[in-house]
């Protein structure tokens, strides 16, 4: 179950982001349409479809926040229906569909209980399940979590997961180098603090519960579910900060984790910040 903290702290979230108040969430351009998916994000839709896209297709967008990512999808032809427990991400999610002439279908959910029969109306309803950065770390049970991406495809639909790398995840800094956060699942952590990950200094305070999820146990949770693994991609290089405050741009424009020192002066080798999980609901 969710954490009561967990979603005081979404519905905090999506009453502060794209208001203006955020270097992450950009409103005008998104309405302008200067926007669209990242091409990390892209790539997954296009491994999750077999290359045919999203134009025409159903696509479930889990936890959705304030649905930047449906607003996309929905601009490619997409049929969205978006997911998430937070009311007043999903408000804002409608405001800004309507703004941005979408049509985006909304239902809220926590995620870890969409293969229960409250949701049954929508079991095998869509061709793509879709969730993408900073998305596990809230779950508590992500066999349950896999469980209701499975039960929303249909036999043959597909699931992109874009999701921060466990090894990132246990950093609470980069320089100095300090490791806070478990690799693998410990049944949950307790933090409190302050500030937005889209703007630091926001004047926002929250007490929080994360859980750590080793690439294994994602593979495994998958598995459990009934999908069978498409593809997993490492991503060592991103052109935004997955965790907002812990790396640096280079010189080409990326992000990068790097840690310690490389060989002979040479700057040390990148590690993964970013993983690409592509499963398939099998056919019958």
């Amino acid at each position: 179950m969710t954490s009561s903290g967990n979603l005081e702290h979404w519905e905090d979230l999506a009453a502060f982001h794209g208001t203006g108040r955020d270097g992450y969430y950009d409103v005008p351009a998104l309405v302008r349409g200067d926007m669209s998916l990242r091409d990390l994000e892209s790539r997954a839709v296009d491994l999750a479809t077999g290359g045919a896209g999203v134009s025409g297709r159903r696509v479930a967008h889990v936890q959705s926040h304030i649905g930047i990512d449906s607003i996309h999808l929905a601009r490619l032809g997409g049929k969205v229906t978006a997911f998430d427990f937070s009311p007043t991400a999903l408000l804002r999610l409608r405001e800004l569909a309507e703004l941005c002439s979408v049509d985006v279908r909304t239902v809220v959910a926590d995620s870890q209980q969409l293969a229960s029969s409250p949701f049954a109306a929508h079991h095998g309803s869509f061709d793509l399940v879709y969730a993408t950065v900073g998305v596990i770390s809230w779950i508590a049970d992500l066999q349950a979590w896999m469980a209701g991406a499975a039960a929303l495809l249909r036999p043959g639909g597909g699931l992109a997961l874009l999701e921060l790398h466990p090894l990132l995840c246990m950093l609470e800094s980069a320089d100095p180098v300090v490791a806070d956060f478990p690799y693998l699942n410990d049944g949950g952590r307790h933090y409190e603090g302050t500030g937005s990950y889209a703007n630091p200094q926001a004047d926002l305070t929250w007490s929080i519960d994360q859980y750590a999820w080793s690439l294994g146990e994602t593979v495994n949770a998958a598995l459990d579910a009934g999908l069978r693994i498409v593809r997993l991609d490492e991503h060592v290089a991103a052109p935004f900060d997955p965790r907002g405050d812990i790396l640096t741009r280079e010189d080409d424009g990326m992000f990068r984790l790097r840690l310690g020192q490389g060989a002979e002066g040479e700057r040390p080798e990148p590690l993964p910040i970013l993983f690409t999980l592509v499963a398939e609901k099998p056919l019958p």
